[in-house]
């Protein structure tokens, strides 16, 4: 079926999407990212500062073979506020995202927390990031990937910076990915509400720390440690939004208590 473009996203109105008021193949949405490029870009190379720091704070925490998530503060790896995600790593080239950053643009145009990888309707993009994400499995160090790409003929360029985690063990269970633009284009720009309820992130997180204290299954205890942390960066991300924005902020979040300086 063929559908009259015009200012919507797929997930809102399928078939249809931003454009000069051409017709679109319903199916063909899912082809518009075509990838140029995307080189490695050498970790003691990389461009960009804020990036480069995230990689040394991973160094900092790394212990025998991986950092463990559990020792992770967000406050030090939202170096970019609105552009990292956490990641559970649930199998080959399958990845949920437990946290998706607020301000991270995406070809499908949507918030990707609660979902994997392979939910991606864009299929070119969702074969991309899975690759890029199962070089850090498999390599165990941090991996930095510059795309350059187009999207609906328009430039999509950014830098990708993946970093995997463990918990208590040598396993990588969780990743940490951060994102730098360079030109997206704006039609895909989010513009979520990033108000959070500070209560609710902070008893989620509790809660969750708890509960993976007392189960005996590994994979359990790992997934609401994730949650824990999940909970964490998303009170974490919306404060320092906000700040960035001039939005005061009030109440106690889940980060209050930690020993280390924000």
């Amino acid at each position: 079926m063929w559908y009259k473009s015009c200012s919507c996203f797929p997930r809102q109105f399928p078939g249809l999407y931003e454009g000069s008021g051409s017709w679109i193949l319903l199916s063909d949405w899912a082809t518009l990212f075509n990838l140029d490029q995307a080189d490695r870009v050498a970790i003691e190379s990389i461009p960009v500062p804020t990036l480069a720091r995230l990689v040394e704070y991973w160094r900092k925490l790394k212990v025998e073979a991986l950092p463990s998530l559990s020792d992770l503060d967000p406050r030090h790896v939202l170096v970019e506020p609105g552009r990292v995600h956490l990641l559970r790593v649930e199998g080959q080239g399958l990845f949920r995202f437990l946290h998706y950053g607020a301000n991270v643009t995406n070809p499908d145009a949507r918030d990707m927390t609660g979902l994997t990888t392979a939910e991606y309707e864009d299929r070119a993009f969702g074969d991309l990031v899975r690759a890029h994400y199962q070089e850090a499995v498999d390599e165990r160090k941090p991996v930095c990937r510059l795309v350059k790409a187009h999207w609906n003929g328009a430039d999509y360029r950014y830098i990708r910076l993946t970093l995997p985690f463990g918990l208590h063990g040598k396993k990588v269970e969780f990743l940490v990915v951060c994102t730098h633009r360079i030109a997206v284009p704006q039609v895909l720009d989010r513009h979520p509400d990033v108000n959070v309820d500070p209560a609710k992130l902070r008893d989620i997180s509790q809660r969750s720390r708890r509960l993976a204290a007392q189960v005996n299954g590994h994979d359990v205890g790992v997934g609401l440690e994730g949650v824990a942390i999940a909970a964490d960066i998303r009170f974490a991300e919306a404060t320092m939004l906000a700040v960035q924005n001039g939005v005061a902020s009030s109440g106690k979040g889940p980060l209050d208590e930690s020993p280390l300086l924000p």
